[in-house]
């Protein structure tokens, strides 16, 4: 089996970076097919959230990884001078044992943030659809979704972990103090974004109002939430009477620029905003920034107030890599061991040529025998010969489910008469 993975993440470059290369999700389908068209891979999964975008792909065994990466580099239009640097390249047992820490939240920026499963099932329901996944990352992913569900019941990750929401919460809290007489407009139903909402809802929230391009899309949040709806024309005017404002959108351009923002906060008479864009690409103009009483922060920003309870978190941390390193082991090496399942089957067929050969050779002999005879005689050595092949075969075949193929080809290597220091 052959298996890799290529991305970037919040780990390796910036946001700036990761927005570029992040891909619209209606062109995800279209993406795949393509690298498929062009020979690059024959099975592949896109995995994009606001922390990473990673590529994970059984590849064409004629090409290179660069070859794959320059195309995705080339996707987002960057310099691969530049981008290439900030790129990671994992193959076979090291790409299925990232994606096993991915899936875990081992590699998150927040370890233990429950939304990355989610995320993951998406991108593989999002890639089987556009048939683009095939019986090795059917069974990939089986195998990480297992693993993600292990660690959670095994380990305390996720009851340690310092949500994506509590962090916006505490970002809000810090520059307005109590929110119970706060005001929030939340753009998109990203999933992020929604976490943050439900948390400033439970911190008293005065008021909520949801807007999205779909707006029966909106309207359906609005009910879980108890909110508002307005429709996104109508954006610029509710930004002026609420405190906080987060996004949470796949639009893929400025929705609040600093020329808008401008003319909102001078008729609020700058009273004190907070914008939590978690949008990637970024939908809140950088700019911002230098506006008065303006307090702009992205998904990098969470990151420094979400690693509280770090020696925790830390010590289930390193139960669940535990977990990952031997499941990851384990899963390869039984997926290795499967494929000498078909030399498993030769055993019995050459040891059967054999025994042939050798009653050919004695064929003189068995001659001077009666027909019932030769008949007792064939059916003796076939039952000699599967006597003794019964427990080195049955041996073979556990080695294979245990993925201990060490051990099997030595097997396999003695059974064929072979010495392994040869």
């Amino acid at each position: 089996m052959h298996l890799v993975t290529i991305g970037l993440s919040h780990r390796t470059a910036p946001i700036e970076l990761r927005e570029k290369l992040a891909p619209h999700p209606g062109q995800i389908p279209e993406l795949l097919q393509q690298l498929q068209e062009r020979g690059l891979g024959s099975e592949a999964v896109l995995l994009s959230t606001c922390n990473r975008v990673e590529l994970y792909t059984v590849p064409n065994p004629r090409i290179g990884t660069d070859e794959i990466a320059r195309w995705m580099l080339e996707l987002g239009g960057l310099s691969q001078r530049s981008a290439m640097q900030h790129l990671y390249h994992y193959k076979e047992q090291d790409a299925l044992r990232h994606l096993f820490r991915v899936i875990s939240s081992l590699d998150s920026m927040v370890v233990g943030e429950p939304q990355i499963v989610a995320q993951v099932k998406e991108a593989y329901r999002i890639a089987a659809e556009a048939q683009a996944t095939g019986p090795v990352l059917h069974r990939v992913m089986d195998g990480a979704l297992t693993v993600a569900k292990k660690i959670r019941s095994e380990t305390d990750i996720a009851r340690e972990a310092v949500s994506i929401g509590r962090a916006g919460v505490e970002l809000a809290r810090q520059v307005l103090g109590d929110l119970s007489r706060c005001s929030a407009l939340l753009i998109g139903a990203g999933a992020h974004g929604k976490l943050v909402a439900r948390n400033l809802c439970g911190y008293g929230l005065s008021e909520l109002v949801i807007t999205n391009r779909t707006f029966s899309r909106a309207s359906h949040l609005a009910q879980l939430f108890g909110a508002a709806v307005v429709p996104m024309s109508d954006m610029e005017r509710y930004l002026e009477r609420v405190d906080i404002v987060l996004t949470s959108t796949g639009a893929g351009r400025t929705l609040i620029s600093k020329h808008m923002l401008s003319r909102v906060m001078r008729r609020r008479r700058y009273r004190p905003m907070v914008l939590i864009d978690l949008s990637v690409p970024r939908v809140i103009e950088t700019g911002i920034n230098g506006i008065d009483s303006v307090y702009r922060f992205d998904v990098d920003d969470l990151v420094q107030v979400a690693d509280r309870g770090k020696k925790k978190r830390q010590d289930a941390a390193e139960a669940a890599e535990a977990i990952v390193s031997k499941e990851a082991g384990r899963f390869w090496g039984r997926v290795l061991g499967e494929t000498y399942n078909p030399l498993i089957g030769r055993i019995p067929r050459q040891a059967e040529q054999i025994r042939q050969a050798e009653l050919q050779r004695a064929n003189s002999a068995l001659e001077q025998l009666s027909e019932s005879e030769r008949r007792a005689v064939d059916a003796m050595t076939r039952a000699i010969v599967k006597k003794i092949l019964h427990k080195p075969v049955s041996y073979a075949r556990h080695l294979a489910s245990e993925g201990d193929s060490e051990n099997l080809i030595r097997l396999l290597m003695a059974l064929n008469g072979e010495d392994d220091n040869e």
